[in-house]
């Protein structure tokens, strides 16, 4: 029979107590570091070429904020953040990558430049970034600390002799030849938690033009540059295939797999079975 003296009573008084300052259940699934309002991350890489995955139109007569900020991961060390122009001619900025540190880009009226500053943010770690017009100046952001200040390289976006902005994300909308100093477009990272200028004066963005999607964590594994791609053969029948790996190719030239063998301990091969195709064999 259960007790229902003054010892029982206490005893569910304290159990009900506990229940009410314990926290509320966290939904399953949902990891820490996204929130459940978050829009889905975008990769920016859209191939080895240099087209952009999304293109956004403001209009500069409606514009009342002059910021942008957004999060950013990637393992890549280069390649184009975003790109903004008035005029791909004479008024367009870039923010890109080199050496895994940003780098700024400009061409306009009052100044032409290319300057790098701030972290490595290549690591595979989630970053907050943030660019901002300030007057006449030009400020980044990198996890809340100003890293670098451009003066006296801009002017007021209602003066520009064209009223319609655009942002390429992940891209470039002129040919790569135009940047002032070379860079390789293709950046494999991910973006998430952004906003670009004044939503008010947002006339048009393009649909995504990239279908891969961005896991909330990442792990460091194989990176292959633009201008990469490797041979299968693909061997099996019904439910059950294996893959075997006939040649590695970066930038043009065949990789030395032996070299890399010998200087990693983190690459492991075995022989590819002869087929009768061509009986010769290579690494898998």
């Amino acid at each position: 029979m259960e007790s229902t003296g003054p010892l029982a009573t206490s005893r569910r008084l304290l159990l009900l107590l506990l229940l009410l300052l314990l926290p509320p259940p966290t939904c399953q699934g949902l990891p820490p570091t996204q929130r459940a309002q978050d829009s889905p991350a975008v990769h920016l890489n859209n191939g080895p070429g240099q087209e952009p995955v999304m293109v956004f139109a403001f209009d500069l007569t409606k514009m009342t904020k002059a910021s942008s900020s957004f999060e950013l991961r990637t393992w890549d060390p280069e390649g184009v953040i975003f790109y903004g122009d008035t005029n791909p001619k004479d008024d367009w900025f870039v923010l890109g990558l080199r050496e895994g540190r940003p780098e700024i880009q400009l061409h306009n009226h009052w100044a032409q430049l290319t300057v790098g500053a701030g972290p490595r943010l290549d690591d595979g770690k989630w970053h907050q970034v943030e660019v901002k017009i300030d007057g006449d100046s030009v400020l980044l952001r990198v996890d809340g600390e100003e890293v670098l200040r451009l003066r006296q390289v801009s002017g007021p976006l209602v003066n520009k002799s064209q009223a319609v902005m655009r942002i390429a994300l992940g891209g470039l909308l002129f040919p790569s030849s135009n940047l002032r100093l070379p860079l390789v477009p293709a950046l494999d990272g991910c973006l998430r938690r952004d906003t670009w200028l004044d939503k008010q004066a947002q006339i048009s963005v393009s649909a995504p033009t990239n279908i891969r999607s961005c896991n909330v964590e990442s792990q460091p594994g194989t990176f292959f540059p633009p201008g990469t791609h490797a041979e299968f053969n693909l061997q099996g029948e019904d439910s059950s295939a294996s893959f075997c790996l006939n040649g590695l190719w970066a930038q043009g030239q065949i990789l030395d797999m032996d070299r890399a063998l010998s200087r990693s301990q983190d690459i492991w091969t075995h022989s590819c079975p002869q087929s009768p195709a061509n009986g010769t064999e290579a690494p898998h």
